[in-house]
């Protein structure tokens, strides 16, 4: 286990100092040909109107048992019925979970929540804060705080990592599991030490190991970064009609161009990505597992789709990484189009295939 230890720190930070060479020198040409327009960003004053608009549910506020932190959360649907909670991804917050918050409420009492450190829930500044251990405590404390024993767990990036989590630490609390673009931690660790390049297709997660320097990045030219994530050629939605506008846009980066505001939202990656030695465990509950086809987000590599998309055990997989799934992969699809889900049908083939996976 030492070995792999050392082994795999090697791997990631070795990613992150190639990852900033990487960087640095499109920094350095792109600041040569604008100076003034790269080293530039805006801090947002107030927040605009599409996260204010009262057609996507009622906005509240809870307190986290065991932290003590207050958690924003936005909620729509009758409180008597099923939870289903919706844990969003990287850069994003509640917003990216409008369109699911409308239509699963007719069934189900949903409730999309701003993560630790994202939205308008409270930032600590200690990384220490962003453990799994206390990530992992806040779903508990949102789920007892609605006055619910269970829910319909839906996560999304590294909500979805933290889904996965939860349901293997607290199988007892989740009903069903929807995980996004996400793979079962296990299958992450076995891709990168059979094939140490997924580091590489994953530079972005290693140089955010990094104290401050992707924070700078991240903001210049107005967050061009950020903006790519969601409508980008390469990283972002494919379909242009469907690109996010100004003002939806603006959802997310008026938390995250406040001072501060990138800090949290990276410490997820410094935390659980410094601590990704996970043992192969059954998952004990029903689990869906959606995966944008063309994931260029994480550049995923061949051993790792074919560990996350297939029911079938390779004779390379460990026999005790089986668990209860059924996976379904939507073409034109990438890691960040969240919402595109929606759009692709999601709607539709989630709830088709969940009358199938509750079968199994």
């Amino acid at each position: 286990m030492g070995f792999i230890l050392k082994a795999y720190y090697i791997l990631v930070y070795g990613t992150a100092g190639i990852t900033t060479c990487l960087v640095l020198i499109r920094i350095a040409w792109t600041g040569f040909k604008d100076p003034y327009g790269t080293f530039q960003w805006t801090v947002r004053k107030k927040p605009p109107d599409c996260l204010k608009d009262p057609a996507l549910g009622d906005h509240a506020y809870l307190k986290g048992r065991s932290s003590g932190l207050r958690f924003h959360y936005v909620t729509k649907g009758d409180h008597r019925k099923p939870l289903m909670l919706f844990l969003h991804g990287f850069p994003e917050n509640w917003y990216s979970w409008r369109y699911q918050l409308q239509e699963f409420s007719y069934h189900y009492h949903t409730v999309a929540l701003d993560l630790r450190g994202c939205g308008d829930s409270d930032a600590p500044d200690r990384l220490e804060e962003y453990s799994l251990e206390t990530l992992l405590y806040d779903i508990r404390d949102t789920i007892d705080e609605l006055g619910h024993t269970s829910c319909i767990l839906v996560g999304h990036d590294w909500g979805g990592m933290l889904a996965w989590h939860f349901a293997l630490e607290r199988p007892d609390m989740v009903q069903n599991l929807i995980v996004m673009n996400a793979p079962h931690p296990a299958s992450w660790l076995d891709a990168v030490l059979r094939r140490p390049s997924q580091l590489l297709r994953s530079g972005h997660a290693c140089f955010f190991q990094l104290p401050i320097l992707p924070e700078i990045v991240l903001s210049l030219e107005d967050f061009k970064l950020v903006r790519s994530l969601f409508c980008g050629k390469n990283l972002g939605i494919r379909n242009k009609s469907k690109w996010l506008t100004e003002t939806q846009l603006e959802g997310y980066l008026y938390r995250l161009s406040q001072p501060g505001g990138l800090t949290g939202p990276l410490n997820y990656f410094r935390s659980l990505l410094s601590n990704t030695l996970y043992k192969h465990q059954d998952v004990g509950v029903p689990c869906m597992l959606i995966w944008g086809f063309r994931e260029a987000h994480k550049g995923i590599s061949a051993d790792l789709r074919s560990l996350v998309l297939h029911a079938k055990i390779s004779p390379r997989t460990p026999p005790d990484y089986r668990f209860r799934r059924a996976s379904e992969r939507v073409p034109k699809l990438r890691h960040t189009a969240n919402s595109e889900l929606l759009l692709c049908g999601f709607s539709v083939f989630a709830l088709k295939l969940w009358q199938r996976v509750g079968k199994q």
